[in-house]
């Protein structure tokens, strides 16, 4: 059964949002977007194995997608943990077209997708870590020493798998989604006897979720930019083209003839995302791009939204709107 489904991670919802406020002719625009596109592209991958998951006996198996455990000072990701009773399956998805070569001797994946070639990280080497490190977060939490199986999924059915060295076999590391029923009925016959209880099953299911943290990457250290650097206004919600005019106490689209009352609400919830969960009035105005301070006084209080005043100052808290 699924414990944990896969979801749209806050990476990706700030991603579009920078992507949707930087001009295409700034520095990073492309770098962003790359980012954005990969980030999806994984998604995509893991929501794809949802069909191919859904086989495996539901009684049998706690299925967890996008786990993120501290372990020491820092944090590792596992994409999908299945614990069953009697053996562990981490998997590693990728979702990438082209033909991809698993370089065994310099450890790193080469695809080459419509003449180009580009070089990855090795996905069997970020799965050995993922599973060294989850052996040693188990044993920090006194459980018992457990089989543990990983393996890297290539979700699309296109792509072409290779290796090399040649006489260096793969396939028990690497295989297509497809594939993943079999292989899971392979780790069964060759693990048949219960290790850990049920008992221990939902203790484990409880300390995962407990301790599972949500990655919330700073983006604008990530890529060298400041708030400065975001198109500031009210995006229209039919075309999302910046910025709605306000007139008539109503947003009205310049480019798509779309007018609406709480356009202001959406652009206050990616200001919350992107740069901070709260907002002072005068801030509030430049995003905005309202120079009335009466005007933005007056829809930030008819949100009834939480504040904190120092001095002449308040501030209005977001955390509502996220």
């Amino acid at each position: 059964m699924i414990v944990k489904e896969a979801a749209e991670s806050i990476k990706i919802k700030k991603l579009r949002l920078l992507h949707k406020r930087f001009s295409p002719d700034h520095p990073a625009e492309k770098e962003i977007e790359g980012e954005l596109m990969r980030s999806i592209a994984g998604y995509k991958g893991e929501k794809s194995l949802d069909f191919h998951l859904d086989l495996l006996p539901k009684e049998e198996t706690h299925i967890f997608h996008d786990l993120r455990l501290p372990f020491g000072s820092s944090h590792f990701q596992i994409d999908i943990l299945i614990i069953t009773p009697s053996f562990f399956l981490i998997i590693e998805v990728k979702h990438i077209s082209g033909t991809l070569l698993f370089d065994q001797e310099f450890h790193q994946l080469i695809r080459t997708y419509k003449d180009i070639e580009e070089v990855f990280p090795d996905p069997i080497s970020q799965l050995y870590r993922q599973t060294h490190l989850f052996k040693e977060w188990l044993a920090l939490h006194k459980f018992t020493t457990i089989p543990i199986e990983s393996l890297v999924i290539i979700s699309n059915p296109n792509s072409k798998i290779m290796s090399i060295p040649k006489n260096m076999n793969i396939s028990k590391s690497v295989t297509h989604s497809t594939n993943l029923l079999a292989r899971f009925h392979t780790y069964q016959k060759h693990h048949k006897k219960d290790i850990i209880t049920k008992k221990d099953i939902k203790k484990l299911t409880r300390l995962l979720l407990k301790h599972h943290n949500q990655t919330d990457q700073d983006l604008f250290k990530k890529f060298n930019i400041s708030a400065d650097d975001l198109i500031k206004g009210v995006a229209c919600p039919k075309c999302c083209k910046i910025p709605m005019i306000r007139a008539r106490r109503k947003w009205f689209c310049l480019d798509c003839g779309h007018y609406c009352n709480q356009a202001h609400t959406e652009t206050l919830k990616e200001y919350a995302l992107l740069i901070s969960p709260k907002i002072p009035i005068h801030e509030c105005c430049v995003f905005l791009q309202i120079p009335s301070r009466h005007t933005v006084k007056h829809l930030l209080d008819s949100l009834k939204l939480p504040s904190k005043i120092a001095g002449k100052h308040k501030t209005y808290l977001l955390d509502e709107l996220v």
